[in-house]
């Protein structure tokens, strides 16, 4: 649509674009697809072409939350923070998905919190939210996902699940992100 083809045409397209972007190597940032749709106005289209594109967010998170590590199911899909950057530039609203990762009690599910938590805690610090990538026109989502995390039910989950911190290189980064977190809770409590 930015280069090429109406709003008709992406439509059209939509569906592939979709089932591709699930199942097959891209070699395309998913962010900018699922950004397409916001652009396209998606939320004007007739109600059962809305309500297929939300059906189809709920079932890409839940199989998301569901499977660890993340490339084996969603290809394009690098980790948890990619699929959820994915939708937010759809123009959802996270919260209903985060919360769906809070009722969630798979080990996947904790397995991608440990690994968000200790790659992205940081940006999270001094009451900053991301602000980069395809974040930086996300405000709104950017600021539930920071509301979400520092909820003391989440940093709950988030020590609890602890013990599934791998030894990956990063495994250092955990406890002081994790510090980061709680610091922010009680700050902003």
């Amino acid at each position: 649509m930015t280069t090429q083809g109406s709003v008709d045409d992406f439509r059209y397209l939509l569906p592939r674009l979709f089932q591709g972007i699930a199942e097959e190597i891209y070699s395309y940032n998913p962010e900018g697809l699922f950004g397409k749709l916001n652009y396209a106005k998606w939320r004007d289209w007739p109600a059962d072409e809305i309500a297929a594109v939300k059906s189809y967010l709920q079932a890409l998170w839940e199989t998301g939350l569901t499977t660890f590590p993340l490339e084996e199911r969603l290809p394009e899909f690098f980790e948890i923070e990619t699929l959820l950057a994915s939708i937010a530039a759809t123009g959802e609203a996270l919260e209903p998905y985060l919360n769906r990762w809070t009722d969630n009690k798979t080990r996947e599910a904790d397995e991608h919190l440990i690994k968000f938590v200790t790659m992205y805690a940081p940006d999270f610090a001094d009451g900053k939210t991301f602000n980069t990538g395809f974040w930086s026109d996300l405000n709104t989502q950017a600021k539930a996902l920071r509301r979400w995390l520092l909820q003391p039910g989440t940093l709950l989950r988030i020590n609890g699940a602890a013990y599934l911190v791998r030894n990956d290189g990063f495994e250092h980064l955990f406890r002081p992100a994790v510090q980061t977190l709680e610091a922010e809770s009680h700050r902003s409590a």
